[in-house]
């Protein structure tokens, strides 16, 4: 399958894009929340071999729609940010996997890194029409288990696997005029 971007460097635009997550609730609901600062980029190379996807968060930036609950996981029981501001994610490999990819990554949370796979979907391109530039989307899937990673607690009232998601548009930049 050949690469659906020209080689480059892409930006993500974090006004259409979401980086999200989904837990259990005593196994009966599901809880879904976002970061909601972030940045990311894109760096396609003539190759997948040689293309590489990096995505910081600001972990006290996490929404779940409930503020008590978001200041809690803010704190020591869950992502101590006052200690680990940041979760970090670069891809070391993209592969080919049916109609879509496979990017495997390491993920820090809490200052622990772990191997990490996503499914990712190309959804296409598109001109977005207030500045003419063109935007890549891309939907990437995958879980972890956050016990893994030194967030262990309650679990199993809270699930110990979260599913990750991002939907990303990357944008190349227009060459300066």
């Amino acid at each position: 399958m050949a690469l659906p971007i020209a080689p480059g460097n892409y930006g993500i635009d974090t006004h259409h894009s979401q980086l999200g997550f989904t837990v259990t609730h005593l196994g009966i609901s599901t809880i879904r929340g976002t970061f909601d600062r972030y940045s990311g980029a894109l760096y396609v190379g003539e190759d997948l071999a040689s293309t590489v996807v990096a995505v910081e968060a600001e972990m006290a930036s996490i929404n779940t729609g409930e503020r008590d609950r978001d200041a809690h996981m803010q704190g020591p029981d869950f992502f101590d940010t006052a200690d680990h501001p940041q979760m970090n994610f670069r891809s070391t490999s993209i592969v080919e996997s049916g109609s879509g990819y496979t990017m495997t990554g390491d993920l820090t949370i809490r200052g622990i890194t772990q191997p990490v796979d996503f499914e990712v979907t190309f959804n296409g391109s598109n001109v977005f029409p207030i500045d003419q530039s063109t935007h890549f989307g891309f939907t990437a899937s995958g879980s972890i288990s956050r016990s893994s990673f030194g967030v262990s607690y309650a679990v199993p009232l809270v699930s110990d696997e979260v599913k990750l998601s991002l939907d990303a548009q990357f944008v190349l930049p227009k060459p300066d005029a």
